[in-house]
């Protein structure tokens, strides 16, 4: 059946709904001439490792990477020889069929594969850039059929099976082109983000350590005085006290078992709070009445720090805002006396690596290292007077701002990237016009 559409192109059904006339429903195998598998050296071969030949595996292929430039690992001649790896030639599409089922790269250059990557050598009715660009639209599906107890994978036979839709090749081109204008300007913000991010961890380590004199400028050692302490020299107006002496109150969070649900108050885990910010959009819920049993004596409120203690510890969020959540006990509640102390710079404080040094001291455990509440309350703040914490954090913040502007703008231009992928790859949005209209 074919059906006419506003836009004057003819449209078919197809397995994945309507699709132009002029492209192809089809499965995966029907456009792959060939798949190449890999293998493993021996390990207790010292000859076959650290050689020149780039070894793919499944650490190399990171989120939101489409292309691979250099391996973690590399093998000699003598171990491609004497294993099951082979190499694969530049350009050609490279997916994890076991362990991050479904992500998928092309390398600029030759590598040899081990045998959790399949390489996907496309027949003539479909360009490499192009299959990699639909690999990566249905990973979570091929995610999704992923088996396994300990470690997923999924089966060749359930990977060739999977439905695409493939238009000509000159519209295929065309679609890559502009997918990789939007691949390009997310990398750049991402390059932006990474410079901010210098920026900031050189500026803490100055302020923070150095502050600012009467004239708005970093105290120089040459021209004011500084004194020894346990931190190193520091500004001879500056003290040392531990974190008791600055808060109200300290704990830590729920020691009960909570049931989670989809709706409800946010639940905070350790992995929520990374990068100096609660990460809201990892958080689980809880209802309300498991929340007012649990967090009474830890209400939230403003100016609260939450700081990670167990496992993934040393990691201290500021919480700006009067709502309601709870959290685990394995995160400490902070409570600052905003007499005393700033909230915000010693939320800064507590992320330097002063701070996680000395946590890397007291921390006690072998398999997951726990800071204790009893070893929190000891930890050494360098404290400013107030008004040099506040000017300290005015100056922070300001490129914060700039951080979450571009760290904004990428997820933007994400959130782009997948609505024009849903469009262009499933052909609602014509690419014919720009084909034509081309110099």
């Amino acid at each position: 059946m074919v059906n006419q559409l506003d836009d004057n192109r003819e449209f078919k059904d197809s397995a994945l709904g309507m699709i132009p006339k002029d492209w192809i429903s089809c499965n995966l195998k029907d456009v792959i001439n060939n798949i190449v598998g890999g293998g493993t050296p021996s390990r207790s071969r010292s000859d076959y490792w650290f050689g020149d030949i780039p070894w793919a595996s499944v650490k190399d292929f990171k989120d939101d990477v489409q292309v691979l430039y250099q391996t973690e690992e590399y093998i000699t001649k003598n171990g491609l020889i004497n294993s099951a790896s082979n190499i694969i030639e530049a350009g050609i599409p490279l997916i994890c069929t076991r362990m991050a089922v479904g992500r998928a790269v092309i390398a600029v250059v030759p590598v040899a594969i081990n045998q959790d990557l399949k390489a996907l050598y496309p027949s003539d009715k479909i360009n490499s850039t192009y299959l990699l660009v639909l690999l990566n639209f249905y990973r979570q599906k091929l995610a999704s059929l992923a088996i396994g107890s300990t470690v997923k994978g999924i089966r060749i036979d359930e990977l060739l099976s999977l439905h695409i839709n493939v238009p000509p090749i000159p519209q295929q081109q065309q679609i890559t082109r502009i997918l990789d204008t939007v691949d390009k300007a997310i990398a750049q913000t991402e390059t932006l983000i990474a410079k901010y991010k210098r920026v900031k961890t050189g500026l803490m380590q100055d302020l923070l350590t150095r502050g600012i004199d009467e004239n708005g400028q970093l105290r120089d050692p040459k021209t004011h005085k500084f004194k020894r302490s346990p931190l190193g020299m520091i500004p001879d107006e500056w003290n040392i006290v531990t974190l008791d002496t600055l808060c109200n109150k300290i704990t830590d969070g729920s020691h009960q078992s909570v049931k989670t649900s989809d709706h409800g108050v946010p639940f905070l885990y350790v992995s929520c709070i990374r990068d100096g910010k609660i990460l809201w959009e990892e958080t689980s819920k809880i209802s309300e009445e498991t929340y007012t049993l649990i967090s009474k004596g830890r209400e939230p409120l403003p100016g609260l720090i939450l700081y990670t203690a167990v496992g993934s510890y040393g990691h201290a969020a500021l919480v700006r805002d009067d709502k309601k959540f709870s959290f685990q006990r394995h995160i400490a509640y902070i409570l600052p006396d905003p007499k005393k102390i700033n909230s915000e710079y010693l939320t800064f404080w507590l992320n330097t690596n002063q701070s996680k040094q000395y946590a890397d001291q007291v921390a006690i455990g072998n398999a997951q290292k726990t800071v204790t509440l009893g070893e929190i309350t000891k930890f050494p703040i360098l404290v400013p007077k107030i008004k040099e914490q506040n000017y300290i954090v005015e100056i922070i913040t300001k490129i914060d701002k700039y951080l979450t502007h571009e760290e904004n703008y990428k997820k933007k231009l994400q959130v782009q990237k997948t609505g024009l992928m849903q469009d262009l790859l499933t052909g609602k949005t014509s690419v014919k016009p720009l084909l034509t209209n081309q110099p």
